[in-house]
């Protein structure tokens, strides 16, 4: 027979805890502000450690008997173009510092960017042809040295470039948005309200008229005529020539050679070997880095970093939404 089995005794389940409301903090935007004060202070405190190794290292750097190594990458802008681009204002401080050091006997220049700003490049071309008086100065330009970073590379003494590098591209560009269209779609108005006839010259809000059109014309004509003065200049070549070639056009090196824009076909080694030479440098040439690199990268980058978190501070401070964007339009 079956034996009945005994029933499994469970002890009773106690009710719920009532769920409590999560009480609402209308204050918790501050938590989050001093999250990122705290934040700020860590990024301060590297900033500050970065700044003193740096400048152990930029003490000790220029030391016995090499060739000057200066990189031009990304967009040029007198005071910095972002991350990836060179600011002017550095690759002076550079030039200066190859001039005044006895340890430099040469200076390369290596470039790798589109252009930027008819400013930046001018200052760039300025200092490279005082630097040129003094000791010799040679580019190689790599993917790219194009627009406003060939400008600064036709001071050199000496241009490498590869047989299929972007070379050339003289000309001037001014590119300005119109969001009319867009702002009646969406329903935006917009104010303007100035004083002088044309201080909003160039404005995305509306489409320029006949006399704005003449007067950014005849300023573009202007840094036209410098470009090509320059590079006439610089490489020893008649302006004629240099004016039909102004089309804004890139070359491959092979053609850049041809057409005189660049003296020589050759890699990065070939032309610190070359700038070594020209220095007096026998035997292996050894390279000096002058840009900002090591511990001085990491700073520019920390500092980069404490510009975010201050934009985003401000905005958790002032929610007001209310913005005043009147920079110019870059010309490259």
């Amino acid at each position: 027979m079956e034996q009945d089995l005994p029933t499994a005794q469970y002890p009773p389940v106690p009710p719920a805890a009532p769920v409590q409301p999560r009480k609402s903090t209308p204050t918790g935007w501050i938590v989050g502000a001093v999250a990122l004060v705290l934040v700020f202070l860590m990024v301060m405190f590297l900033c500050g450690t970065c700044f003193i190794v740096a400048a152990v290292f930029r003490s000790g750097q220029i030391r016995g008997t090499g060739v000057g190594v200066i990189e031009i990458t990304g967009v040029l802008a007198s005071n910095g173009a972002g991350l990836g681009g060179t600011s002017s204002q550095d690759v002076v401080e550079q030039l200066y510092q190859a001039r005044q050091s006895s340890g430099i006997k040469a200076v390369l220049i290596r470039i790798d960017s589109p252009g930027g700003t008819p400013a930046a490049s001018q200052e760039i071309y300025g200092e490279i042809k005082k630097t040129c008086e003094v000791k010799p100065v040679v580019v190689s330009i790599g993917d790219t040295g194009a627009s406003g970073a060939y400008y600064l590379a036709s001071a050199a003494n000496i241009i490498y470039a590869e047989p299929d590098s972007n070379v050339g591209s003289i000309g001037v560009i001014l590119e300005i948005p119109n969001v009319q269209g867009l702002d009646s779609k969406i329903g935006l108005q917009w104010y303007v309200y100035t004083q002088g006839q044309y201080k909003d010259i160039g404005s995305p809000l509306r489409p320029p008229t006949p006399a704005e059109e003449a007067i950014i014309t005849e300023q573009m004509r202007v840094a036209y005529d410098h470009f090509i003065k320059d590079v006439a200049l610089g490489r020893h070549l008649a302006e004629a020539k240099v004016r039909n070639l102004a089309t804004g056009v890139t070359f491959p090196g092979t053609q850049a050679r041809d057409l005189g824009l660049i003296d020589a076909l050759g890699n990065y080694r070939d032309a610190v070997t070359r700038a070594g030479r020209m220095g007096g440098i026998r035997g292996q040439v050894r390279t000096i880095s002058l840009s900002q690199s090591g511990p001085f990268s990491l700073f520019s980058q920390l500092l980069t970093s404490f510009k975010d978190i201050s934009n985003s501070l401000k905005s958790l401070v002032d929610n007001s939404g209310a913005s005043n964007d009147n920079s110019p339009p870059q010309v490259r």
